[in-house]
Formats: C-alpha cells, sequence, structure tokens
C-alpha cells in the first residue's frame, strides 16, 4: 500500500537506529502554534534518506500553495508521493489527500483529517481524531477501498535532531496513524516529525505495519530521512 519512502511524508514517533534520530530536551515552557511548526510558506529542502530502502538518496521535499487558492497547499516529497493540506480558520492545519508513490491509488479523507489544530502543540496529554477515507484507482477513478481513519497525536516535545545537516534543536511531533481495512486488516503507521520554528520540517521518521486478518498475518517497514544541508 506504501512504499518505504513515502512513509517519511505523512504527519508520521519510532527513532528507526539509523544516525538519524531525536533526543527529549528540557521544555522551555513556552506557548507555540501550528504555524510556527510547519509555517504556510512556500519553500524547498533537500532531504537525505538514512533508513530505508533508498538509504543515502537525495530528495527534494516541497511545500506551495495551490495557485488561486491561498488556504490549499501541496507538499511533495520526491517522486514517493504528495499530500494536500488545507489551512483551516485559527490556524487548524487538515488533511484532504494523499496521492500514493506508486502513482496507481490515491486517498480522500472524508471529511479532512485534522493533523494539527491551534491546541494540540500546548495539550498535556494525547489528542485523537476519526475521520473516513476512500481510496481511488488514480486512473479509473473505481473505488478500491473504504474505512475509518483513527489519527493519535501522542505528544509535542522540545528535542534535538542528529541530521546529516548535522545537529538541531526543535520540537518533535509523535503521530498513529491507523487505517481500518476490510477482512479484519489493519495499516498502523506510526511517525515521528522534527519541526524548527519558523523553519518548517527538518527530520522524519516511520514505522508501518500491516496486520491481515485479524493479526494472523503482518508486514513492517522502516524509514527515516533529515535534512541534508544546513538552511
Amino acid at each position: 500500500m506504501y512504499r518505504v519512502g513515502f512513509l517519511l511524508l505523512i504527519v508520521t514517533v519510532l527513532a528507526t537506529g539509523s544516525a538519524l534520530f531525536a533526543v527529549p530536551l528540557s521544555s522551555p515552557g513556552r506557548i507555540i502554534t501550528v504555524k510556527e511548526l510547519i509555517p504556510l510558506a512556500s519553500s524547498r529542502k533537500e532531504f537525505k534518506i538514512t533508513d530505508g530502502k533508498d538509504r543515502g538518496k537525495t530528495v527534494p521535499l516541497i511545500f506551495q500553495a495551490n495557485p488561486g487558492d491561498e488556504k490549499r497547499w501541496t507538499l511533495t516529497f520526491g517522486e514517493y508521493g504528495r499530500i494536500s493540506l488545507l489551512s483551516a480558520p485559527g490556524g487548524a492545519l487538515l488533511m484532504e489527500r494523499m496521492d500514493l508513490s506508486n502513482g496507481k491509488s490515491y486517498i480522500v479523507y472524508e471529511p479532512a483529517l485534522p493533523v494539527l489544530l491551534p491546541g494540540d502543540a500546548n495539550s498535556a496529554g494525547a489528542v485523537q481524531r476519526e475521520t473516513g477515507y476512500r481510496m481511488y484507482r488514480a486512473e479509473s477513478g473505481a473505488l478500491k477501498r473504504s474505512g475509518r481513519v483513527t489519527h493519535l497525536v501522542k505528544r509535542i516535545s522540545l528535542s534535538r535532531f542528529h541530521t546529516p545537516a548535522g545537529p538541531l534543536e526543535g520540537y518533535y511531533i509523535e503521530i498513529q496513524h491507523t487505517m481500518d481495512m476490510e477482512f479484519f486488516s489493519q495499516l498502523v503507521l506510526t511517525v515521528g516529525l522534527g519541526c524548527r520554528l519558523e523553519e518548517g520540517l527538518v527530520y522524519g521518521s516511520a514505522h508501518y505495519k500491516l496486520k491481515k486478518l485479524g493479526g494472523i498475518f503482518t508486514e513492517t517497514k522502516t524509514a527515516a530521512a533529515g535534512l541534508a544541508q544546513p538552511q
């Protein structure tokens, strides 16, 4: 369903054991906002994959506004995939669509999934949300599957990231994204995102676990990437 490299794109907790990881720091106790964590400004960064099938490869991460609609944004991670985001009133960030890396399928969230809301950045506990999803074939538009998604923001903490660009300090967003599927199957995607205030994403790690037939069969993959060069 997902290629390993594309796991890094989602507002995927795991340190994968590679040279890229997050070290928790003491919290400064300041109030932070979603816009500080993920600034809504067009940007292009080079990320280097440090764990997974394409380890060592450098990939562009492009964040840009959609022409004619300043509320809609697109996050593209090389050829691995693309996420369509909506900036809602109050600073909320919602995910509307995910185009998968193989180019054969895309997912629509109905209604749009709140990835981060204004209060999430300063919440003392985990925040859980649910929505529906539909997966379609890209060529024909035919429905492949549908179900429910549970999106859990576990915590946002001040951390230090060891990236190919060197050690960086910022905030670590821990997310668990669970998709229920047919035949008692389930996809659990656990993601860690590293963000620097006013700069956005500098780090990403992901762990994918597909449980088939109620857990009789399982498949797991990991991936990680970080900023390739200092900004």
